[in-house]
């Protein structure tokens, strides 16, 4: 016969069993008989090792809030290159757009003349209000040259600024600018140089004329500048007419034999590549041929040449 133990524990099981039979119905929507009800339950299963939906949710936020803005960053790199690349392209534009708008200088004649070519077209240009020594001229080698420091080789813009567009030789009457920077201006301010072929001559007034007479009154005199004496005329240049050197200069000019005559005001002939300075009567004097002329010994000098000895 069963002990009152082992009865109460089958008392017990059975019960549990009628608890667990009437869970699992009402899972199922029916009523403990096995019919249908009205509404449904539903029976949330948890898997302990993944977490409680909460935490679940917070993790997947967390994940797409780090993709946006890992696609944010990405969208302005994206438009900091595009940005870049825009800054490039115009750059570039605005190069071949400038390349449009300048000439090659292809050659410089002398002091105020140059050849400029662009596009398989070529022009000869005279720098608009300045006067250089001509070839032959004492002053020529010198003005030239300071010239070709300036623009040779480069590319220009050319401004029209006179009362003509062209002289009487078929040349363009420009400004020539290069980096911004006026090349027949800094002629003048460098003394090689003078301001002229303006409206103090009849040639008309020119644009930037104010500022070229300026310059010209304050700068340096170009050697053999002397107005009516073989060099730069009618400009402000020179030193005093009549000036002489003690060596001759008083009496028929030039001298007998000279094939590179300085003014007569300026007698003095500084031969650049020995830097030696010979006034008339010395033993080279009519043979030497001068990239500068001087007034006085001392002038000379003082521009760093030195007395020759014969």
């Amino acid at each position: 016969m069963p002990s009152r133990k082992t009865t109460t524990n089958a008392v017990l099981i059975a019960v549990a069993g009628l608890l667990l039979a009437g869970t699992v119905a009402t899972a199922r929507g029916d009523d403990p008989a096995g019919s249908p009800t009205a509404s449904a339950s539903t029976t949330v299963w948890v898997d302990a090792g993944r977490g409680s939906p909460s935490t679940a949710g917070e993790a997947t936020a967390d994940s797409d809030t780090a993709a946006r803005e890992a696609q944010a960053a990405e969208a302005a790199a994206a438009k900091e290159s595009e940005a870049a690349a825009a800054q490039a392209r115009k750059a570039a534009a605005d190069r071949k757009a400038a390349a449009a708008r300048t000439w090659a200088v292809t050659k410089v004649v002398d002091g105020d003349t140059i050849w400029v070519s662009r596009d398989g077209v070529t022009h000869k240009v005279r720098l608009i209000g300045i006067d250089t020594p001509e070839s032959g001229q004492c002053g020529f080698t010198e003005s030239t040259r300071n010239l070709r420091g300036i623009i040779g080789g480069q590319r220009v813009t050319l401004t029209a600024g006179a009362r003509d567009d062209v002289d009487r030789y078929g040349r363009l009457l420009r400004y020539v600018d290069v980096n911004g920077a006026d090349a027949g201006l800094r002629q003048v301010k460098q003394g090689f140089a003078v301001a002229r072929y303006d409206s103090r001559d009849g040639y008309g007034r020119h644009a930037r004329e104010t500022a070229y007479v300026r310059a010209d009154a304050a700068s340096p005199k170009a050697a053999c500048a002397q107005p009516g004496a073989g060099g730069i005329s009618g400009g402000t240049s020179g030193g005093t007419a009549g000036a002489t050197s003690g060596g001759g200069s008083t009496g028929t000019w030039p001298l007998a034999g000279d094939q590179h005559p300085c003014p007569r005001a300026r007698p003095v002939k500084g031969n650049e590549d020995s830097m030696i300075a010979h006034e008339p009567g010395d033993r080279y004097y009519t043979v030497t041929n001068p990239e500068q002329c001087f007034a006085t010994m001392s002038d000379a000098e003082a521009a760093g040449f030195r007395p020759a000895k014969v």
